[in-house]
């Protein structure tokens, strides 16, 4: 994680100030790749991780190498997505964690080259926004019944995570351009 998050800047609620995470630079078996090297930002440097970015750490990296139990262990079974509320209301109140284990499938068989970077990280109490980029090459399998088409695909997304207890509770966010690119239609 400390890798994934170097050169990513961290707005901290407690500090109010912008924080860059000095980690050792390199990419991740398998692709994950860290965000390019940001300037420093000369307000002030701290590099002190909270336990809520620790987990989604912990979270990221286990989903990237195919541990999907991570969803059940880290996401807390009252989880709610305000995002299920506006695309399928139909499932909307019932245990939608398993849409998350999909969704990170379909992006390893689809994308077998892909990477995950997280872009910009912003904290405040038990609210963390993340601004996240999969890039990979549709050269496996189909992605949401789109056939492979062995293009470069970049996903971008936000989320904001409501944690409690080590939890993920709330979700609000997701993908920006998957329905643009026709990928989910």
């Amino acid at each position: 994680w400390d890798v994934l998050l170097d050169g990513v800047d961290v707005v901290s609620g407690k500090s109010g100030r912008p924080t860059h995470l000095d980690a050792a630079r390199g990419r991740y078996p398998g692709g994950m790749s860290p965000a390019p090297a940001a300037a420093p930002t000369g307000l002030g440097h701290d590099e002190a991780m909270s336990s809520n970015l620790k987990m989604l750490g912990e979270y990221s990296d286990a989903m990237f190498r195919g541990d999907d139990d991570a969803v059940y262990e880290l996401w807390a079974p009252e989880f709610h997505s305000h995002v299920t509320d506006r695309v399928n209301p139909a499932v909307s109140g019932t245990d939608v964690r398993s849409h998350e284990v999909v969704w990170w499938d379909q992006v390893r068989n689809a994308f077998p080259d892909f990477t995950f970077d997280v872009d910009l990280l912003i904290e405040h109490e038990d609210l963390v926004v993340s601004n996240w980029t999969v890039k990979g090459t549709h050269t496996g399998a189909a992605f949401y019944d789109v056939a492979p088409t062995g293009e470069p695909v970049e996903i971008n997304g936000t989320a904001i995570l409501r944690i409690r207890d080590g939890k993920v509770v709330e979700h609000w966010g997701g993908p920006h351009c998957q329905k643009g690119l026709g990928y989910i239609l």
